[in-house]
């Protein structure tokens, strides 16, 4: 961790760069998002750096954010390319390390997949992911909503009984799972493992 920017330094620069509420939803993912990969990875830092990094591209323009992409040569989604505010996550994984420091490649895959899920967002991607819906600041849930998600014994359990609550939301709402989403969703149903 030593290569990498000082987290403190980091914060402070995330605050500059967001607006507050959005700063504040990034601590509140952060922190959750640190005890996460604590108890499955063993390594809290991961979690604090994920966490406050991963929306750092949330208020950048769609052509600016399908550019970053783009240059990088990411395989990207039909549905992002029609909604490229989706990519935010991909455009923050792309920009971490010129702007943090050399981070390990979980990192940048959790950020990159933090908004539709992936097969393929790993360890750390769960807890990113998990974080980000659970967080103190969300209000779509409640704390016995929390309590139940953080009571599961594992991240695929956590990231399904999540996934069955958005489809629930999404049916509501007549709306239906991205393709990604909709893959994370099958494979964990059929007994898929995360894995770095």
């Amino acid at each position: 961790m030593s290569s990498l920017m000082d987290y403190t330094k980091l914060e402070k620069l995330v605050k500059k760069h967001l607006k507050s509420s959005r700063f504040e939803h990034s601590k509140g993912v952060a922190e959750v998002c640190s005890a996460l990969s604590e108890r499955f990875l063993c390594d809290k830092d991961a979690g604090l750096y994920t966490g406050i990094f991963h929306d750092w591209c949330r208020y950048d323009k769609d052509d600016e954010i399908l550019n970053i992409c783009k240059k990088a040569n990411m395989d990207l989604s039909e549905e992002e390319l029609n909604k490229p505010m989706l990519l935010h996550g991909a455009a923050a994984a792309t920009l971490m390390p010129t702007i943090v420091g050399p981070v390990p490649e979980s990192y940048t895959k959790a950020i990159r997949h933090h908004t539709l899920g992936s097969i393929d967002m790993g360890i750390l991607g769960a807890c990113l992911y998990i974080a980000d819906y659970t967080e103190p600041n969300r209000k779509h849930i409640t704390n016995d909503d929390r309590k139940e998600i953080f009571s599961l014994s594992s991240l695929e359990e956590m990231v399904m009984n999540i996934l069955k609550r958005e489809e629930k939301y999404y049916k509501e709402k007549d709306m239906t799972f991205a393709k990604r989403t909709l893959e994370l969703f099958y494979f964990l149903e059929h007994g898929g493992l995360f894995k770095d």
